[in-house]
């Protein structure tokens, strides 16, 4: 239906425009600018009109008087652009037969056919006034749509014989064949964008000529009224219909120039004419074709038509080759339309894949930034700094064994739904889920200048729904244990990982498993979380209590961790005292181990100050502790 429609339209609005450029190009950029030389126009105007007894017919003892004059000048032919298709007066008519049989230049007579109005009568008339002269049909092309005369009328096939056009009879009447067939008419310009001006004599003066004006000349013979045998033609555009519109014997004097001279308007074949148009076209569904941004589209198509216009501008004014542009141009732009079309729906859908298959495990926000900016969204691996972040629900092992399947799953399930939630808010995107374990990173697909302080945040969060889902279950008589995070930053691998069939979108490198046994070190230290330096020197507002150097199984360098606390009055109160028997400790303090025993009596409860204060106990220094179990 599109394509039916465009074509219609193309149909409907292709031709007048075509008209309007064709004409504009003829005033202004054309080459015709030197006729030559040797056409020159006798005009019977209204002050020759005005010393006559009558109008119509003009009278033909004027018209003998004129003809005699011109002979004297010895033109080389002479045309009379007038019809003699009825008598006059008998004397007169005479007179002017007796000079056009005599006449010693050739001479052309303007003719006619039933198709131009004329009846049988006016025909025979026609023929037997001057035998001896040829006749050329002075009709003129004119377009259906305007009336403006475009094409250049050479004459039309009458009763099997070919019939020449009034100018084309004057060309081949000195010498010169024009051949037949149609073509585009020619009009000679100035560079005011007006018709170039021939010589034009009035009629009146012609008797007091002197006969050098008509000397070896072409001689036009015809009327210049201004609402008789006048016609709109290009010129009409720029210049309105008094200067615009021209006699059809100036008309015809631009036709047998353009024959005398040559010159002629070149349409290629359709092969070479629409050639720039399927290049153009090509390049343009190609661009209509791409994910690029919507704006872009048009530019460039914009830019490749304006080249194909710009050359054919060139071809015209250089080799007057004229290529048709507003059909193609038509064309090019609706099939792109139909193409931009086309590539938006599979981009949507493609949005809306990427929307679809990361919903479930990236925020809103994280998404709409992806669908935007799908460039930083990658196939394979790229090289990101992130923050990875582990989950696992302590004893959950146990508590599966004690009690029914369908239970357990319910549990599990509300769990991780109320889990993932969390890692949506603070927009984390979930890697994956193992059992009760929740996996996911900040910094990826999106960048997130602010990841360290989400994943605190985020830690927090989920530490304080595990304790909330542990008092929850208890009253049900179940023993939901605390949920232990590990947390850390660094460079790793993002990206679409697997196989042709299967592939997740993940992290992988030391980063993610630093941030594993970080997890898994919480169970050794006594601790809920364990985040790293390289996460909570890039935070502010939180309550980080350090909790040692840790030395991970496999690792040869530690890792300072420390634990986030909510900011509450009482934990500000034990961060204060912790953090200054954890000084004591870092200094090889003896009385460190005192201060751990006396924070132990205040918070019996706190696991990492009984792990302190156990090591310490024991006899270990300092504040590197190696994990074995880790």
């Amino acid at each position: 239906m599109y394509l039916v429609l465009l074509a219609v339209a193309t149909a409907i609005f292709s031709p007048p425009l075509q008209n309007l450029l064709r004409d504009m190009m003829m005033i202004s950029i054309s080459p015709f600018t030197n006729p030559k030389p040797g056409i020159v126009v006798v005009a019977i105007n209204e002050e020759t009109l005005a010393r006559l007894p009558y109008r119509s017919p003009i009278d033909r003892g004027l018209l003998t008087d004129i003809l005699n004059r011109i002979q004297s000048g010895n033109p080389r032919a002479i045309g009379i652009d007038l019809l003699f298709d009825q008598p006059t007066e008998a004397d007169k008519d005479l007179r002017l037969r007796s000079v056009l049989e005599s006449f010693p230049a050739p001479v052309v007579l303007a003719s006619g056919t039933k198709l131009d109005g004329l009846s049988s009568e006016q025909l025979d008339y026609l023929k037997a006034f001057s035998p001896r002269a040829t006749q050329g049909l002075g009709t003129l092309l004119h377009d259906n749509l305007d009336r403006v005369v475009r094409g250049a009328h050479l004459g039309r096939t009458i009763d099997g014989e070919w019939a020449p056009s009034f100018p084309v009879a004057i060309a081949e009447a000195v010498g010169v064949d024009s051949g037949q067939g149609s073509r585009e008419m020619v009009y000679y310009r100035d560079r005011n964008f007006a018709p170039f001006r021939f010589l034009v004599y009035p009629a009146q003066a012609v008797q007091f000529a002197p006969s050098s004006w008509f000397e070896n000349k072409l001689v036009l013979l015809g009327l210049d009224l201004p609402q008789v045998d006048r016609h709109p033609t290009p010129f009409t555009l720029l210049n309105g219909a008094d200067k615009g519109d021209l006699p059809g014997v100036i008309i015809h004097a631009h036709l047998l120039a353009s024959i005398l001279s040559g010159d002629r308007i070149n349409t290629p074949g359709q092969i070479i004419g629409f050639a720039p148009f399927v290049a153009a076209c090509a390049f343009s569904l190609w661009i209509s074709w791409r994910s690029i941004a919507v704006i872009q589209k048009p530019i460039a198509i914009a830019a490749a038509l304006a080249v194909v216009w710009v050359c054919a501008g060139f071809a015209f004014a250089w080799f007057a080759i004229l290529i048709p542009l507003v059909a193609p141009s038509f064309i090019v732009v609706g099939l792109s339309s139909l193409v931009s079309f086309l590539a938006w729906r599979r981009d949507s859908k493609e949005r809306q894949f990427v929307e679809g298959a990361f919903a479930k495990y990236v925020n809103p926000a994280v998404v709409t930034k992806i669908v935007r900016e799908h460039g930083e969204l990658r196939l394979g691996g790229e090289r990101r700094v992130i923050t990875s972040i582990f989950t696992d629900l302590e004893g959950f092992t146990g508590l599966s064994e004690s009690v029914g399947p369908e239970e357990v799953a319910s549990l599990l399930n509300e769990y991780l739904d109320r889990i993932c939630d969390q890692f949506i808010e603070h927009g984390a995107t979930i890697d994956k889920i193992v059992g009760d374990a929740v996996v996911g990173f900040f910094g990826a697909p999106a960048e997130q200048h602010d990841q360290a302080d989400r994943a605190v945040a985020l830690t927090l969060a989920i530490e304080g729904l595990g304790q909330k889902l542990h008092d929850d279950t208890a009253k049900r008589g179940l023993a939901l244990g605390g949920t232990r995070i590990g947390v850390h930053a660094g460079p790793a691998i993002v990206g679409n990982f697997g196989g042709v069939r299967f592939f997740n979108y993940t992290a992988v490198g030391d980063t993610v498993n630093i941030a594993a046994r970080l997890e898994r070190a919480n169970k050794l230290v006594g601790t809920k979380n364990c985040i790293s330096l390289a996460v909570s020197k890039r935070t502010t507002g939180f309550l980080l209590r350090p909790i040692g150097v840790l030395y991970l199984k496999g690792k040869t360098e530690g890792v300072s961790a420390c634990e986030a606390l909510v900011d509450t009055q009482e934990n500000r109160t034990r961060f204060t005292a912790y953090t200054k028997a954890y000084a004591l400790a870092a200094a090889g303090d003896s009385t460190a181990s005192h201060a751990f025993e006396m924070l132990a009596q205040t918070y019996p409860q706190d696991g990492l100050i009984l792990f302190h204060q156990g090591r310490l106990a024991g006899g270990n220094q300092g504040m590197e502790i190696h994990l074995t179990g880790n």
